[in-house]
């Protein structure tokens, strides 16, 4: 029981300390303003990242199990090497005052163990289930094939995705419970950035940490943040950029601006937005800056800022465009006169479409519908689907962070980017985990309107503020761990996690008969909606779950099955889903039934022995 556990434990622990190593080198870029905890976060930040997207360009060329650790085995000792020094460093010079408040930082603990030991479990899902769907499959196929490519049947393994290339090197040291305990290293990540912001923003360190508590305890941010989705290392990317581009004077620190941007735009799609907005809200000439005050100087900036997050980016994009006719896969409807979009027909393209639309109108795009986007945030999460809200707490006390700290340069600029993103996301793409940096924004400034209402309210001001904060809070614990329970039974009760095991994997039997017979080598699997994920062998499935079609001359399970000694199967799976019955004609010529269960069939291909 314990050996997979240690085995993501320490995984985890190496790849923490390769994002050390690689982050190492962009400390020298950051503006001086940064605390020596803030350089720190960033850098972590930073090399993480960097760590995906440098396994990114290797893989294009051969990604290999020994390939794979020996690349990450090399950071990690450059990092802890880096790290013993940082500590050292550190220790000799004050930070000022280092005063915790136990009840925010109990907060934190609570979460990130909640999120620690509820990632230890098996992953476990339909094709309805993101991490299984598309997350984790990339990191099985790509370390199987041996190399870095789109998988043809899956589009969304196309998406920025060097956060899903750690999952891969994770996988590779520490199995298939590694990726799932990292969400507890990249949560405590983006924590440690919404700290960083309300210190900057002045919060003080106590408000640094009921800012962390506020974040860690938002269940719609949450949602984002463990089980395979990327949305929070992905905010992180985006908060980071902030932090470094509203401070930044020389052309290096404009340089490290570009590097967290094309970062976010080498995780997920919605960078491609970010990146203008942050640019726009960090060069914006600002006065008493010698270098910061002219238009010209802004242009330069924001020129030097842009090519290096065009030059983070590319490698993703490009491999995109090489292997499947477009950098943005699928491409944007407007863009199909000039892209190609290989592996969709037109009918999948449309149904894709419109699925994007219905998925991504909220309550819709109207003036009034914006007007009450706060309210509607907060009460009404799961119509974005969301889970459980992000408390009460942002839009009772936010907007008095926002007046109290309107003198504030940096403060005003975040609260414009808050902005900036929320209505660029309203005219997107309404999914509440697309929102997680402006959730993190908006608990900044909570913190500090709790802060102008104790002082100004006392005592009754006090009072209030702090049963807002609690209210948030408990609620949101109450659904975080309410949504978890499950994950964190399963991983420390052997015999719930073997009930989960066989209620949870949908066909598991026909994947335990295939991944254990050594005279398996390839398998056809005919159903769209059978998560891949599950199968450790090599596998070809001719239809995706989006409609793509990987053979363009099968267009049918019949034809498919006409194809089976060219496309070199040694078995079929075949079952009764929620969208069709069996797809093999019982009797079928070459095939033999070799199991059989409720629902599910595998088949030999005699032609191929």
């Amino acid at each position: 029981m314990w050996l997979p556990y240690l085995r993501a434990i320490f995984s985890n622990i190496v790849v923490a300390l390769a994002a050390v190593g690689m982050g190492w080198p962009l400390i020298r870029m950051f503006p001086r303003t940064l605390s020596q905890w803030e350089v720190r976060v960033c850098s972590w930040i930073g090399g993480f990242g960097l760590l995906g997207l440098a396994l990114f360009v290797v893989g294009q060329w051969r990604f290999t199990r020994g390939l794979v650790a020996w690349f990450v085995a090399a950071a990690a000792a450059f990092g802890a090497i880096r790290l013993g020094r940082f500590e050292r460093k550190d220790a000799k010079g004050k930070q000022g005052s280092r005063k915790m408040p136990v009840a925010a930082a109990a907060i934190v603990a609570l979460v990130l163990a909640v999120t620690a030991i509820g990632g230890l479990a098996e992953p476990v899902g339909t094709w309805e289930t993101d991490g299984v769907a598309y997350h984790y499959v990339g990191a099985k196929v790509w370390l199987r094939d041996g190399i870095l490519r789109p998988i043809p049947d899956n589009a969304p393994t196309s998406y920025p995705r060097i956060v899903e290339i750690v999952f891969a090197a994770l996988a590779d040291l520490g199995g298939d419970r590694a990726a799932g305990l990292s969400a507890a290293v990249t949560l405590g990540l983006l924590l440690a950035m919404a700290g960083a912001l309300a210190k900057r923003c002045g919060a003080g360190n106590g408000g640094a940490w009921w800012a962390a508590a506020l974040v860690a305890a938002m269940p719609a941010l949450y949602e984002g943040a463990h089980s395979g989705f990327i949305d929070a290392i992905y905010a992180s990317f985006v908060l980071a950029a902030a932090r470094i581009g509203f401070d930044a004077e020389k052309k290096r620190e404009f340089a490290a601006l570009g590097i967290f941007c094309g970062l976010a735009m080498a995780t997920k799609y919605p960078g491609l937005t970010a990146l203008p907005l942050v640019l726009v809200c960090a060069v914006w000439p600002r006065r008493g800056s010698e270098e910061r005050s002219s238009w010209a100087g802004a242009m330069t900036a924001g020129m030097t800022a842009a090519g290096v997050a065009g030059a983070i980016a590319l490698p993703v994009y490009l491999s995109n465009w090489i292997f499947l006719g477009s950098p943005i896969y699928p491409p944007p409807a407007g863009a199909l006169r000039f892209l190609q979009a290989k592996y969709f027909s037109a009918g999948a393209l449309r149904e894709f479409y419109a699925w994007s639309i219905r998925r991504g109108n909220g309550h819709g795009r109207g003036l009034l519908q914006l007007a009450a986007l706060p309210f509607n945030l907060t009460y009404h999460t799961a119509d974005f689907h969301g889970a459980g809200g992000i408390g009460i707490a942002p839009l009772a006390l936010a907007p008095f962070g926002v007046l109290t700290e309107r003198g504030n340069a940096f403060a005003k600029r975040l609260a414009v980017l808050g902005v900036l993103l929320t209505v660029m996301w309203f005219v997107t793409m309404q999914e509440s985990r697309y929102l997680i940096h402006v959730y993190v924004i908006a608990a900044v400034f909570a913190v500090i309107g709790w802060r102008y209402v104790a002082e100004r309210l006392r005592p009754r001001g006090r009072a209030l503020g702090a049963v807002v904060v609690a209210i948030s809070i408990a609620y949101g614990l109450f659904m975080i761990t309410k949504a978890r329970l499950a994950d964190v039974h399963a991983a420390v009760s052997p015999a719930f996690a073997e009930v989960r095991h066989r209620k949870g994997i949908p066909f598991v039997e026909s994947f335990e008969f295939l991944n254990r017979d050594p005279e398996v080598r390839k398998v056809l699997i005919l159903d769209r909606s059978v998560p891949a994920y599950y199968s450790d062998k090599d596998y070809v499935k001719p239809f995706g779950q989006w409609g793509e079609q990987v053979l363009p001359d099968a267009r049918r399970p019949e034809d498919v099955l006409k194809k089976v000694n060219e496309l070199r199967v040694t078995h079929i799976l075949d079952v009764e889903s929620t969208i069709s019955g069996f797809l093999v004609p019982p009797g079928y010529p070459g095939l033999r039934l070799v199991f059989e269960r409720p629902g599910q069939r595998v088949y030999e291909v005699e032609a191929t022995k």
